[in-house]
């Protein structure tokens, strides 16, 4: 048998937990969790402000495919915009 197979068996490896975590405080456990989703959490602003923007632009070029007979099908394919959206967006421009 291997060593790791012969190793006794200790409480934290039945829990899964090392003596580190759980020697902190549910406040630190909780830092330590927006810590790690701050950077993506932040990217994903930045990318939802993007595509705002860019839904802004787009609409009114969407509106004018649909008057010119472009299929919501082939709309969607080509902006990923939702056919429901196009239509909608088609109908009613800010």
């Amino acid at each position: 048998m291997s060593a790791v197979l012969d190793a006794p068996i200790t409480q934290a490896d039945t829990t899964g937990q090392d003596d580190a975590m759980t020697q902190k405080s549910p406040a630190e456990l909780r830092a330590d969790a927006e810590k790690a989703i701050t950077p993506l959490g932040q990217k994903r602003i930045k990318l939802l402000a993007q595509l705002d923007e860019i839904d802004r632009e787009l609409r009114p070029l969407i509106a004018e495919a649909v008057r010119m007979e472009v299929p919501y099908r082939r709309i969607s394919e080509l902006t990923a915009v939702a056919p429901n959206t196009a239509r909608a967006w088609s109908k009613k421009i800010d």
